[in-house]
Formats: C-alpha cells, structure tokens, sequence
C-alpha cells in the first residue's frame, strides 16, 4: 500500500536539479585561480566549510530524499524486499565501478609506462561507461541490448589491464572518489531502510548511530589491521548518516501519516542545529576528514534549503522554476561526467577547452558559470536524442 506522495516531487527536483547545477560550476572553479577563498574548498584543517563544502553532502542528501519513493516504485511494481535490496546493490556497484575508475584516470598513473595517453585512456573509459549504463532503445532485443553492453564491460576490463600505475601497480582505490562514496553510503542507508521501515525514530537513531561509529573508530586512524581499516573507511559512516537525514526529511514532508509537514520542518531544523551546534564542540568542521560537525552543519544547511524549496514549490505552487533544472535533475549522473568526457576528448586530441584568459579572476567565474548552464543545455539535447546515463 502507497504510504507516500506518488508522481514527481517538485521541490526534490529542483533540490537535485540546483545542486547538480552549482556541482558542475564548483568543479569548473576548482581550476580558475585568483577567486575568493569562499568559492573553493577548504583546507582538512580549517575548522571551516565554505558552500562549496555543501554541494556533496546536499548531494547525499536528496540521495537520501529519494530512497523511499524509489522503494515504494519497485514495491507496487510486485518486487519484494530481497528484489528492491538486489536493484539496489546493482546500483550502488555501478556507482562503485565507475567512482574507482574516475580516481585513478586522475592520479596514481604513469602514463609514460602506458601504450595510450591518459587523456584516450580516459575517453575510452567514459564510452565504455556509456554503453554499459546508458539507455537503450525500448524496440532492441534483450540481445541487442547485452551486446552494447558486454561491449562496454570489455571495455573496461582492457583499460583496467592497459592501465599502468608506479612501479608496474595496477588500478588502486586510492579513495573512492565522490560517485564511490555516494555508492557506499547509499547502500548502507538503502539497507537501513529496508530493515526498519518507515519509522521516523528509529531511522534517526540508527544516523546517529553511524555518526558514532565514526567516534569509535577515529582514534584507530593509520594503525594496521581491520580495526585501521574501518577507522580509514570511517568516511563513509557520516556519508550514510547524512544520506539516512535525507531519507528521513522525505518521510517527515511525504508520507501519509505525518501531516503536520511544516511544523515536522521546523521541528527538524531545530533538532539538527542543535546537534550541529554540539558536534562543532566535539569535532572540528572538515570535509575532507568527513568530520560528524561536517556532516550535521550540512544536515542542518540542507534542511534550511529544502525548507525553502518545499515553501515555494508544495505550499505556494510556484512550479514553473523546476522546468529550468529539468534536465540536471532527471540527469544527474550524466550531466556529472559530461565535462571530464569533454575534457578527456579534447586532451587526447591535445587541445583544452578553457582559454587561458579565461583562467583566473572574474572571466574565469563567468566562464564557470556560462561552462555549467551549457552542460545543462547539452544534457537536454542527448535527452532529445535518447541518450541518458541512468543506474
């Protein structure tokens, strides 16, 4: 039985569609010098967090937003709980692959030891990519189908045995890279859910519970055995807990039981300033270490903007503003890999996309921005042509 609002949420899709926006500008900045300390990440050690510092964890949280409407889809569809799980799985793997991939096409290679230039290498990754997870045609066969992408996972396996790192290594999970760590912490929190349900209370508790895995696995950061291994993984517990934050915002706004929508807003928003306030006397802010002050001060950001969203969007229908971010948020993925494609291509060719005027200062701003609304633009013309990158 449908317990949540069902068709598009609006307000979840302008969320999505605005951080993916400000994802593809922030990405574009990290490249421009001479620009306000505010307009880039900060230091692991600087007690501090810029918006820049948000745009991921906004990410992990609409993830969060909409594990319960993609659960409740593949429910009503007739899948059972160990079929929505294994979907899941698929998913998170796909989002895994491809993260591990991207890592090491950006560090952690000799390209002299390598019979193609990083930049083909890389090119070739994102094709391969593309025929494994785009979309198809509905009128191929289930054998056309697996053609293109057994063609794609060939792919990847002669770059994984082309790929050549220092001292004759191969490919390494140096980290995860952000489309891994949105992987693992969606996974967790997917299997969360699955094992308790639509329950407000015990959802919140069980964030707070990855939040304190990460206190107690910290103080066994760089030792040796499972213990440090945990402890180097302990990123991924304040990811989980904010993709569970997400996942709870939607119950508390969606689903049937709780109408009282606008004060569970308020009710959230008080609750995890307060938790972010006593996190930032326990932690210091870091994005970098995923610090739980990090994690919650986001939380806490996140549930202010969205509040916005859904004031605007569920309460006052001013609808027509979601049709801008249309295609970044049916698209996020694919919008995501368009300028590393982009970039990859031109590199392998020799040539740069950026002009160098365009490098620092203001022009490199502008440049940022007119970069991400053209990502936008192009994303919706391969929508028009049947080209979209979905897990």
């Amino acid at each position: 039985m449908s317990t949540l609002a069902s068709g598009r949420i609006l307000s979840i899709d302008l969320f999505r569609g605005l951080t993916i926006l400000v994802m593809v500008f922030v990405n574009e900045l990290a490249g421009i010098s001479d620009i306000p300390g505010w307009m880039k990440h900060v230091a692991a050690d600087a007690d501090t967090m810029t918006f820049v510092d948000l745009v991921f964890p906004a990410f992990l949280f609409i993830v969060g937003m909409s594990i319960p409407f993609a659960v409740q889809a593949r429910l009503n569809k007739g899948d059972n709980a160990w079929g929505v799980f294994r979907h899941g799985l698929v998913r998170a793997f796909g989002l895994i692959v491809i993260g591990f991939y991207m890592v090491n096409s950006i560090g952690g290679y000799d390209e002299s030891a390598m019979p193609i230039s990083i930049h083909l290498w890389t090119f070739c990754m994102y094709l391969s990519v593309l025929l494994v997870w785009c979309s198809l045609p509905k009128g191929w066969s289930h054998s056309q189908q697996w053609l293109v992408r057994a063609v794609g996972i060939a792919g990847l396996i002669a770059l994984w045995w082309l790929f050549q790192g220092p001292q004759n290594s191969g490919m390494t999970p140096q980290w995860w890279g952000i489309l891994g760590l949105i992987g693992w912490a969606y996974l967790f929190a997917l299997i969360a859910y699955l094992l308790v349900g639509q329950r407000p209370l015990l959802l919140s508790l069980i964030a707070l519970g990855f939040i304190a895995l990460f206190a107690l696995f910290q103080p066994f950061e760089g030792q040796s055995g499972l213990l440090g291994w945990f402890a180097q993984e302990n990123r991924n517990h304040t990811h989980t807990a904010m993709v569970l934050a997400g996942t709870l915002m939607s119950l508390l706004c969606f689903h049937a039981d709780y109408p009282k929508r606008q004060m569970n807003l308020g009710i959230y928003i008080v609750v995890s300033a307060a938790l972010a306030y006593i996190s930032c006397q326990l932690w210091p802010i870091s994005k970098i270490w995923a610090t739980p002050s990090w994690a919650l001060l986001s939380v806490f950001f996140c549930s202010l903007l969205f509040a916005l969203f859904y004031q605007l969007i569920e309460v006052k229908r001013h609808t027509a503003m979601v049709k801008a971010f249309e295609p970044a948020a049916n698209n996020p993925l694919l919008i995501y890999i368009l300028p590393y494609i982009i970039a990859a291509g031109l590199g392998s060719l020799g040539l740069t996309l950026r002009p160098e005027f365009l490098s620092s200062g203001i022009p490199g701003m502008l440049w940022s921005l007119l970069f991400a609304l053209a990502m936008m633009v192009l994303v919706t013309l391969l929508n028009r042509i049947g080209i979209r990158l979905k897990l």
